[in-house]
């Protein structure tokens, strides 16, 4: 499935909403999403049932946190730049947590959240979830989290609010969501890992720097999915899609008064449920050779692509600021040759990868090596008097280093709100972060280019089509 992404490939701008419903970041479709809001005043009991959580970490101005008794913080962001407005729900849970030998079992709990009946709705497909959320939808798993996400007009903030309250302590799965949902999940899993070359390389580029220590893989093995079965969705969902272990946030145009009465009257009965265990810890990278992998494209003719990837410094490094400058350099690059770079500042943290297709009887050595120079050349160079300007304005804002670009509550609620969300997960610090791009200097583009980028830890992929 597809929703709005906020992964960054090719170039980072004022990034549009997109739907998607699959494992976070590296995966063929996407969606949008939207929000709204409805009036009322919340009850003195009702004020009562919410504490404020523990932390201070910096939010967005005009954004409020909160928690309720059973563990859900909730982050509301009334705003009257936007029009709609989003609903996002992310837990924390997602690949890492998956039980051994039951890789894509969050995956494919994802894909039942969604469509299984809940409360008074009745199970649906995913088109018929799409029809629903025509402004923008996202559904999308990575490796710590899981996010549930929904754009609307604000007349349906109660109903919206409802059902997602409904999903969260009153799904009703069945076998036959199961039977629906398993291929679509295969389908999905087989195009990043084999139908289209580009997403591929990148897939298998992000395997390799980040190997599973279970046998587990991105989005799902395929022979484990097939073994999932109805109690295990049951339990896992009983278990962990549950208030301690989930942030919701809702921005846009809303009356924060009611959405605070909505929040408390249908979240708080909900049982806290049970932060999961990290089960599956990647191990060192595959560095050293370069990794040929041989795919069933679906299209005839696919090109073969090369690719280079690492692990990325995460918010709070000491390298992750000097990082972002050479990210945004890369982009800046990117007017010809092919190159696509993928990092995902918010979806997928973990991992920067720069990718190209091959040409004509180019060796793979050789379309390795183009790609690497490629980076070198965002890395040698001086720090110019713009840059950091640049970089804050171009990334800083999916940290909340600066302000969200005017245009982004207009194009992208969904956008504001996965940022927030997410920084909340991560427990980002936007004042420090935003300090250090400050402070930059070419020394440090240096450090981070040791640390970070040094041919010893570079993964080197080739996908090429049978």
């Amino acid at each position: 499935m597809f929703v709005v992404h906020l992964a960054v490939i090719a170039c980072v701008a004022l990034a549009c909403g997109r739907n998607v419903d699959k494992a976070a970041g590296l995966e063929p479709d996407t969606v949008v999403v939207a929000a709204t809001c409805m009036v009322n005043e919340a009850s003195e009991m009702d004020k009562e049932a919410s504490i404020s959580p523990a932390g201070d970490r910096p939010l967005p101005e005009g954004a409020q946190r909160h928690q309720l008794k059973n563990g859900l913080t909730y982050i509301l962001f009334p705003t009257d730049k936007a029009n709609h407005v989003a609903l996002d729900v992310l837990f924390g849970v997602g690949d890492l947590h998956d039980p051994e030998g039951k890789s894509g079992l969050s995956h494919l709990l994802e894909h039942i959240y969604v469509t299984a009946a809940a409360g008074n709705e009745p199970s649906r497909t995913v088109t018929q979830y799409m029809q629903r959320y025509p402004l923008g939808w996202n559904a999308q798993t990575g490796e710590d989290y899981t996010i549930i996400a929904t754009v609307f007009e604000k007349e349906r903030l109660a109903m919206e609010i409802e059902d997602a309250a409904n999903r969260m302590g009153a799904l009703d799965p069945k076998q036959s969501d199961l039977d629906r949902e398993v291929p679509r999940l295969l389908e999905e899993v087989n195009n990043m890992f084999g139908g289209m070359p580009q997403l591929a390389v990148l897939n298998h580029a992000r395997n390799n720097v980040r190997p599973s220590s279970v046998e587990h893989r991105k989005g799902g093995v395929p022979e484990q999915v097939k073994l999932i079965g109805l109690n295990d969705v049951i339990h896992w969902w009983l278990d962990h899609y549950k208030p301690s272990n989930a942030v919701l946030v809702l921005a846009g145009d809303f009356d924060p008064m009611v959405a605070t009465a909505l929040i408390e009257k249908h979240f708080g009965p909900i049982p806290d449920g049970k932060v999961p265990a990290v089960v599956d810890t990647p191990g060192p990278p595959n560095v050293g050779k370069i990794n040929t992998i041989k795919i069933q494209p679906r299209m005839p003719g696919s090109k073969a692509y090369a690719c280079i990837a690492f692990n990325a410094p995460l918010p709070g490094d000491q390298h992750h600021a000097a990082c972002l400058v050479i990210v945004s350099r890369m982009f800046s690059q990117l007017m010809g040759g092919g190159y696509q770079v993928m990092f995902s500042p918010l979806d997928d943290p973990f991992v920067i990868s720069i990718s190209a297709p091959m040409l004509p009887d180019q060796t793979d050595e050789n379309a390795i090596a183009g790609i690497r120079a490629f980076l070198d050349n965002a890395i040698n160079k001086p720090i110019a008097p713009m840059e950091i300007k640049m970089v804050k304005n171009s990334l800083g804002w999916f940290f909340g280093a600066v302000d969200f670009p005017a245009t982004l509550f207009q194009v992208n609620i969904y956008g504001v709100a996965f940022s927030i969300g997410r920084c909340e997960q991560l427990a980002v610090d936007s004042k420090k972060l935003s300090q250090a791009i400050d402070g930059l200097a070419d020394k440090d583009i240096q450090d981070a280019a040791a640390a970070v980028f040094d041919k010893k830890k570079q993964v080197s992929v080739v996908v090429k089509p049978n």
